[in-house]
């Protein structure tokens, strides 16, 4: 009995007294490659360069119970983040262009909603131009709702674009999760750390 009632109160911990946004921030690293540069937490789990960036994220991290619960409505709060480089892109445009169109390639995703996306500009660290788009869907094959931010950043010095995405995955169809947890800060902060070199 007293074992249960021990994990019964790390289970309340863990869910109720998560380390805040502002905490997950004091301890950084540096991500660097010959052209970008950006800052993480270190409570972070850091995957590092996936597959090169061939077919898939250039740097992955995992989030999970980082600045928010591990769990609400009595499901997962799964946050990933990955980094992609768009190799068909020319420009900023482009770049956005291709990212919306990815939106709706995955028959998997539902998305509820007639205003599919919102975007608005935003500035990096290092002044350059940059576009914040932000998407929600349903995840049929996961269950769980996703509301998912892009950040969109063209080098015109590097004739290179990325696509920085933070992805979070509860269970709300309201999606009022996304508001009452200020999910766009808590992208924000990290995408105020990049900057082109």
């Amino acid at each position: 009995m007293k074992g249960i009632i021990t994990i019964i109160g790390i289970l309340i911990c863990l869910n109720g007294f998560s380390q805040t946004t502002n905490e997950m921030w004091t301890e950084t690293d540096t991500i660097s490659s010959e052209i970008y540069e950006f800052q993480v937490p270190t409570s972070w789990r850091n995957y590092g360069k996936m597959m090169n960036g061939k077919n898939g994220p250039e740097q992955f991290f995992e989030a999970s119970g980082k600045g928010l619960p591990i769990s609400f409505n009595g499901g997962p709060i799964k946050i990933s983040i990955f980094l992609v480089k768009l190799d068909k892109a020319k420009n900023l445009k482009d770049a956005k262009e291709s990212t919306i169109n990815g939106y709706f390639e995955n028959p998997d995703r539902i998305f509820e909603n007639e205003d599919n996306y919102s975007e608005k500009p935003f500035e990096l660290s290092d002044s350059s131009e940059s576009i914040l788009l932000n998407t929600r869907f349903y995840r049929t094959s996961k269950r769980l709702n996703q509301s998912r931010y892009d950040l969109i950043t063209y080098s015109k010095e590097h004739k290179t674009a990325y696509m920085f995405t933070v992805s979070f995955q509860y269970i709300d169809k309201t999606y009022e999760f996304e508001t009452d947890k200020n999910l766009i800060d808590y992208a924000e902060k990290l995408y105020k750390t990049f900057k082109w070199k």
